[in-house]
């Protein structure tokens, strides 16, 4: 891993698989991270995952406090509660958003929530005004996330959304320190191939070659 440009207050807030492997990351990259949980005690990272990280367990409130980012990994349903009790407190941070709109139904069921014709980070965008919103992470399994980010850094690639060069940036330096490659899809409403069913979701296991990612981007995905 190279090292960082600008160590950062990021808050992860969820402390499930996803939240897990992005704090892991992101600490071991020599971030001030803080993972905000309902219920820090319960807390355990995966058998997989190394069992040496200092993983900084606070509430959310405690979390969110300064966060210069904070990355939601919590289901999408919860987005909008989270929104109207935090969204004024990360006012001016940027959020990052890997959630997919998910509708889980009775025998395992499940179904894309209909979102009225906008990608999944539009949405989330309107959610946090005050915030400047990207999308990553979304086609990614926390268990690849994890392991293929510390094995084979520099191999795969994340695609991301942002509507600003700055918000792109800091979300692409993020995706860097996940040892992933950041291909940039576009604008937040122009991100459809990172929501479920688009042209990058899931892949294989969701993974593709940088080359690879930017090809489909460009000419769609491989048919025979």
């Amino acid at each position: 891993m190279t090292a960082i440009a600008q160590p950062r207050r990021i808050a992860v807030v969820g402390a499930g698989l996803m939240g897990s492997a992005l704090a892991g990351h992101l600490i071991l990259a020599g971030n001030k991270v803080l993972i905000g949980a309902r219920r820090p005690e319960d807390f355990a990272p995966p058998d997989y995952q190394r069992d040496d990280i200092d993983y900084p367990l606070r509430t959310i409130e405690e979390a969110v406090d300064g966060a210069e980012v904070a990355i939601l990994a919590i289901p999408n349903a919860a987005l909008a509660s989270f929104a109207d009790r935090y969204r004024d407190r990360l006012g001016g941070a940027v959020i990052i958003d890997p959630s997919n709109p998910f509708l889980w139904h009775d025998g395992g069921v499940i179904t894309i929530k209909h979102l009225g014709g906008k990608t999944s980070g539009a949405v989330t965008a309107e959610l946090f005004p005050k915030s400047s919103v990207a999308r990553a992470f979304s086609h990614q399994l926390a268990e690849t996330l994890w392991l293929r980010g510390r094995r084979e850094p520099g191999r795969w690639a994340v695609g991301y959304a942002a509507d600003d060069n700055d918000t792109a940036w800091i979300t692409a330096d993020i995706i860097t320190q996940t040892g992933f490659v950041p291909i940039r899809v576009g604008a937040l409403e122009n991100s459809a191939p990172i929501d479920p069913s688009g042209e990058l979701f899931p892949g294989l296991l969701g993974l593709f070659s940088p080359q690879g990612m930017q090809t489909t981007l460009n000419e769609g995905p491989f048919s025979l």
